[in-house]
């Protein structure tokens, strides 16, 4: 032997390794329980129905997995509303300070004045109300659909 092969040998564990089944169970039972297979552990029920192509869904489970692709639709729906009003209160709020700033730095008061009047930091909503009922929305329409004014022309 080379003193190479002498090196490998005194680095080798020189124990026997002792048997499992001297701790009271059997040794292949203890080796299928550490050798990490879960066969034995059933399946956990999920909340959420996982789709698998190859396995073809009874109609209740069609059914769940409908509900939750509507629910999961109708939250992302409720999330991007939120994302959008969150980014128009903060435009909103950004583009009040700016003209504060702009207002405040005018040289005198009376360009000051001007400018707020011009640039109003918030503005207001004006909500039009429709003041007409059916009946007179029906003779609006009328009178604007009529080309040639026979509707409002009159001959006294």
């Amino acid at each position: 032997m080379s003193k190479k092969d002498d090196r490998v040998e005194d680095l080798a564990p020189k124990t026997e390794p002792k048997p499992i089944a001297s701790e009271g169970k059997s040794a292949s039972k203890l080796q299928k329980a550490n050798d990490g297979s879960r066969s034995q552990i059933p399946p956990r029920r999920i909340g959420f129905i996982l789709s698998r192509p190859d396995v073809p869904l009874n109609c209740q489970e069609e059914l769940e997995k409908k509900k939750q692709l509507i629910l999961v639709g109708q939250l992302r729906a409720a999330e991007s509303h939120n994302k959008i009003q969150n980014m128009r209160q903060r435009y909103r709020a950004m583009r009040a300070d700016e003209i504060n700033l702009l207002i405040s730095s005018q040289s005198t008061a009376r360009k000051a004045i001007r400018l707020e009047a011009l640039l109003p930091p918030f503005q207001e909503e004006i909500h039009l109300k429709d003041t007409l009922n059916k009946l007179e929305r029906k003779r609006v329409e009328e009178i604007m659909s009529d080309e040639a004014g026979v509707t409002i022309n009159r001959t006294l």
